[in-house]
């Protein structure tokens, strides 16, 4: 996709139900990548349809971190997870951390993650290794007191 934030050029609307019909009707689905001008809606599809899912990249799609939750709590076959330039934050992240343990690995890219929410992920999944990678010194705000809502570049969890 060209454009990740335009509509469909047929239907000027989101790709929502392209996806979900996808995921409906194939059953045995077990590796999926989207991208584009993707709501939550495509998600919860997702959550619901996609049983056999192991591996889901996302990229430019979602609207907040109900998003993220549709899959986590709905894939439970889900080993891994890669999301970048996306909407999903600490509250997607934390929401229930035990989903992490039956997961190969989580990516996370250009994302609303800070380095609070990767804190408090160490602190409550200690089993889990975090590690936080932050490529752009302009990013940091630690010399003016705001580290905890510093958004982090990437994000692995494995």
């Amino acid at each position: 996709i060209l454009e990740p934030n335009k509509p469909d050029h047929v239907t000027s609307q989101p790709l929502d139900e392209g996806f979900g019909a996808i995921v409906k009707a194939c059953k045995s689905l077990r590796r999926l990548s989207l991208s584009g001008l993707l709501t939550d809606q495509v998600f919860l599809y997702i959550g619901m349809y996609a049983n056999q899912l192991e591996m889901l990249s996302i990229a430019f799609a979602g609207d907040t971190d109900k998003g993220m939750l549709y899959v986590l709590n709905g894939c439970k076959k889900m080993k891994k997870l890669e999301i970048r330039d996306s909407p999903f934050g600490d509250t997607a992240l934390l929401a229930d951390v035990s989903k992490y343990e039956t997961m190969r690995s989580l990516w996370m890219s250009s994302c609303e993650v800070t380095l609070s929410g990767c804190k408090r992920l160490a602190e409550k999944a200690p089993w889990l290794n975090v590690e936080i990678i932050n490529e752009n010194d302009n990013n940091r705000m630690e010399e003016n007191g705001h580290e905890g809502r510093q958004k982090v570049d990437k994000l692995y969890l494995y």
